[in-house]
């Protein structure tokens, strides 16, 4: 019997292996899923307020991504939601009691993750790291491979791991 449990938990331990380094396996941009549970992920920063953009942005990052921030680990996933805003009739943002915008509705979501040997498809001035992008409208309908924007703003990062607002991260986590 203890021979069969040991056979068992040997077997379960290397199909996590095999599972964990097939989900690393090389992706390009536009390769990424959409993770189905990222709004139960923990909060990178909330309610990022882009008035020059009439935007809000909600940043999510997956657990392995908590184990460090400089650099961040192979398997970090991090997924921004991008809110347009409420605005007037003179197409102006309205905003709330307290002078921040408020959100209308979800308009985009970007995905962005990291695993060896990932985002290598492009052209070097555009590799940032090895990471990887993938964008979606705000149903969950994926926008196609060209990851350049995404890219062209991550490309200037590479202090912080091609990842935006590190200090701001980094200095909530330290008063929590």
């Amino acid at each position: 019997m203890k021979t069969i449990m040991i056979s068992l938990m040997l077997c379960t331990a290397a199909s996590t292996v095999l599972a964990d380094s097939h989900a690393l396996a090389a992706k390009n941009d536009g390769e990424l899923a959409l993770p189905v549970d990222y709004a139960r992920w923990p909060v990178y920063l909330k309610n990022v307020q882009r008035p020059d953009l009439k935007q809000i942005r909600d940043i999510y990052l997956n657990p392995q991504g908590l184990k460090s921030s400089r650099p961040f680990p192979y398997g970090t996933m991090m997924v921004m939601e991008l809110h347009s805003v409420k605005t007037g009739a003179d197409g102006q943002p309205v905003l709330d009691a307290n002078g921040k915008l408020q959100k209308q509705g979800l308009s985009k979501i970007f995905v962005m993750g990291k695993g060896p040997g990932w985002g290598q498809a492009v052209a070097p001035e555009l590799r940032t790291g090895e990471w990887a992008y993938a964008a979606f409208d705000g149903s969950g309908k994926s926008l196609g491979k060209d990851a350049s924007s995404c890219r062209s703003c991550h490309v200037p990062m590479k202090d912080t791991d091609f990842v935006a607002r590190v200090a701001e991260y980094e200095s909530g986590r330290a008063t929590k």
